[in-house]
């Protein structure tokens, strides 16, 4: 036996006020779908910017192009190695300059020049070349080049008299 209540007044309003607002919800998850696919296809579709179908030429060469880390410690740099580098970058070689603090981990240092990409570190300066030379003493380094500017060699490093600091000397020890 199958019982029916009698539709009342507020019975038949809650009903239909349920099924407008099932229908609003439907027709605005139906309109986030179409303007979501819409989206999309205008990011997949739109045309090449400069009908070559190649990536666009990256605007900085920075993460590209070798990189040549001046480590100089408090020491003056009298031979001029900043300025002579300097003039050896081009848009294959970034040179940058770093100043070895006085509180700092020189092995650490320096071992934060070779995570920054470092391919050539170039030193001036006591505590510098004793910071790479502490480093050397630790392995070598795959892939990197030492050049120490000072007076005496070090081993694993190349050595770079700083009476015979010059833009062409540095060239030929950076771009090796």
């Amino acid at each position: 036996m199958r019982v029916s209540f009698p539709q009342t007044p507020s019975r038949r309003a809650f009903s239909s006020r349920s099924s407008r607002r099932r229908r609003s919800v439907l027709l605005g998850a139906a309109t986030a779908a179409a303007l979501a696919v819409a989206g999309f296809a205008v990011l997949l579709l739109r045309p090449d910017p400069d009908g070559t179908g190649r990536p666009p030429v990256p605007v900085s060469h920075v993460d590209t192009s070798a990189r040549a880390c001046l480590l100089t410690s408090t020491d003056t740099d009298p031979g001029g190695t900043w300025a002579a580098l300097r003039q050896t970058a081009d848009a294959h070689l970034v040179v940058q300059r770093y100043r070895l603090p006085a509180a700092a981990d020189p092995v650490a240092y320096v071992d934060t020049l070779l995570q920054l990409r470092c391919s050539t570190v170039v030193t001036t300066g006591k505590e510098a070349r004793s910071a790479v030379a502490s480093r050397l003493a630790k392995g070598k380094v795959t892939g990197v080049r030492f050049v120490v500017v000072a007076d005496r060699p070090l081993a694993g490093a190349a050595r770079l008299s700083p009476a015979k600091v010059s833009v062409s000397a540095l060239e030929l020890l950076v771009r090796r």
